[in-house]
């Protein structure tokens, strides 16, 4: 959700316990378009969110499997394009080339993993969302719903019976 265009109320917990409660009730009420601020990860807000896993750990697993078999196509190919051939031993040989293939796959998996990263997240994002306040990186959560003018005085009344410590209305 992108609140930088919208109006709606921001309400302020000190606790994450308040937060994922007013999470609940919120989504409860029928407010699915729902901002969360926290200073640390939870997954208790994810789950009140219904947050699922994230794609990239897929990405990173894609990249991975891509850079192992790159690194050993790449070792194989070119021992197969210039064959040296050493006291009777194979041409294409894998202890030599497992190094090739570990540095590739470490090197693809993060590079997938960032990647991943950067689409999944819509970054780089140059401007914060207006409804961020610089206590959320401290210790407090907030909760941003976006209502337009019909729905935000219900909104409004759900996060302060939710014992917001601040509530500021957007409009």
């Amino acid at each position: 959700m992108s609140s930088a265009m919208s109006s709606g109320v921001l309400g302020q917990y000190d606790t994450l316990h308040g937060t994922v409660d007013a999470i609940e009730k919120l989504r409860a009420a029928g407010h699915t378009d729902l901002e969360v601020f926290s200073p640390i990860p939870s997954p208790e807000i994810e789950e009140a969110m219904d947050i699922h896993s994230s794609p990239v750990g897929l990405w990173a697993l894609i990249g991975g499997i891509t850079g192992c078999l790159t690194g050993l196509l790449l070792t194989s190919g070119t021992s197969l394009g210039y064959p040296l051939v050493t006291q009777g031993k194979p041409i294409v040989s894998f202890p030599p080339f497992i190094i090739f293939m570990f540095e590739l796959t470490v090197l693809l998996t993060g590079i997938f993993g960032l990647v991943a990263l950067l689409v999944h997240t819509k970054r780089p994002v140059i401007k914060l969302d207006p409804s961020y306040r610089a206590s959320f990186s401290v210790d407090r959560w907030g909760v941003f719903v976006a209502a337009d003018d019909g729905s935000r005085a219900e909104a409004e009344q759900l996060v302060r019976e939710t014992g917001a410590l601040d509530i500021e209305v957007q409009s």
